[in-house]
């Protein structure tokens, strides 16, 4: 593969979510594997898009591109298969008024009852039970339910339950560690739970005094498969995203309690795994058809390569659906983007077995196939092999990149 890489190093940090810690609005909640409202920003800037552009990010996450194509006054739109990432992501681009906000959270933190936190009203699936043990669940449930409750917009209502998922963390038993969840033992107690969830009440309400984002219907989230998305014709003139990595994390397990505790249950849950990107090995996605794919050839060579190290081929197979759904949000991607249409794809390479897979070149491939021209891939940083990897095949830093295309 013969693809125009270029060094950005000065996007090294913006590949990575931390930067958006400390930013009003976006630290309300982050995803891993994001990147940060600064590449957005050079984004918009190098490719010259005004309010008359309309950006799509197919895979929103916590609405990263999104937020930030509001802040700068550009309409676009997200999707995303999580009902927790399109009700984040939601949460932070909609209008509010801020004094209604201010009356209801006074409302709601007089309901709010400790000496009713006797049990949880519902049965939760047993991983939620786990996380949140003793009296944490019920007070948790008991909340949730002081916010439904309230006479005030659902916008008011999702954007306090948002508050209360970026609670749950402090409490919760299970934590996240990569693409799993590990147990630990917390002093956390539900006595301080009211107090908790007041002080990110408060942040929410603060940040958004500060913001002064503008109050228009440009702006829109909604649940959809980025390999059939809902748009009928091409309306979008750039796209700013980033696809799940294959690196076996399977973010229905890294939010597995949130996603339990406030939208789905074991089943729904389990549906949606199955469904999401091929990027972890549990997922066996209905797709639409693609008579038209072909592997293409450096991808059947690595994935050859692997299959005469692994026995069970659960990574060659992981990857061959990867960059099949690859090409299946491209094809989308170019049927719903207008001529000339600016197109990134942030992504990172992966090793398994000691097997570099280039991720970037390969969705650059996959891109072209599906009819789109990669113009170069902008390689934004180098990062280190899993400690697993190291010590059996050596040091070997894997590429993270934006993948550039346009509509031609």
């Amino acid at each position: 593969m013969a693809y125009k890489l270029e060094e950005r190093d000065q996007w090294s940090k913006w590949v990575t979510p931390s930067g958006l810690k400390k930013k009003a609005i976006h630290d309300w909640l982050v995803f891993p594997h994001s990147f940060t409202d600064e590449l957005v920003s050079a984004l918009i800037e190098e490719w010259g898009l005004t309010a008359e552009d309309r950006i799509l990010d197919p895979f929103v996450g916590a609405g990263t591109t999104i937020l930030t194509a509001k802040q700068k006054g550009i309409p676009a739109t997200g999707y995303d298969l999580s009902p927790f990432a399109v009700h984040v992501a939601r949460s932070k681009i909609r209008d509010y008024d801020l004094q209604a906000l201010k009356r209801s959270r006074v409302s709601l933190l007089k309901s709010i009852d400790p000496s009713k936190w006797d049990g949880a009203s519902k049965e939760y699936p047993q991983l939620v039970k786990d996380a949140l043990p003793g009296q944490l669940l019920g007070a948790f449930d008991s909340i949730r339910l002081s916010i439904d409750s309230l006479r005030s917009t659902q916008a008011e209502k999702d954007l306090f339950s948002l508050a209360l998922l970026r609670t749950l963390p402090k409490y919760s038993r299970a934590v996240p560690t990569g693409g799993w969840l590990s147990w630990v033992n917390k002093h956390t107690s539900v006595v301080t739970l009211k107090e908790s969830f007041s002080k990110s009440l408060d942040k929410i309400l603060d940040e958004l005094e500060m913001s002064q984002l503008t109050k228009e219907d440009r702006w829109r989230v909604s649940l959809a498969d980025a390999r059939k998305l809902p748009d009928k014709g091409a309306i979008f003139t750039s796209v700013i995203t980033s696809p799940p990595y294959p690196n076996r994390h399977d973010y229905t397990r890294v939010f597995g309690v949130e996603l339990m505790f406030g939208f789905l249950d074991w089943d729904g849950t389990r549906d949606l795994r199955y469904q999401s990107f091929e990027s972890h090995p549990e997922a066996h996605p209905s797709r639409p058809r693609a008579p038209l794919y072909k592997t293409p050839k450096a991808l059947t060579q690595i994935l050859k390569q692997i299959r005469d190290k692994d026995d069970h081929a659960r990574i060659s197979n992981l990857l061959s659906g990867y960059f099949l759904d690859m090409y299946l949000s491209l094809r989308e991607v170019k049927r719903v983007c207008k001529m000339g249409a600016h197109i990134a794809y942030v992504v990172g390479n992966a090793q398994y077995f000691g097997v570099t897979v280039p991720v970037d070149e390969l969705t650059a491939a996959v891109g072209e196939l599906a009819g789109l021209k990669c113009d170069k891939i902008e390689v934004a940083r180098y990062r280190g092999n899993s400690a697993q990897q190291m010590g059996k095949f050596g040091r070997k830093p894997s590429r993270e990149s934006v993948v550039i295309f346009r509509k031609e």
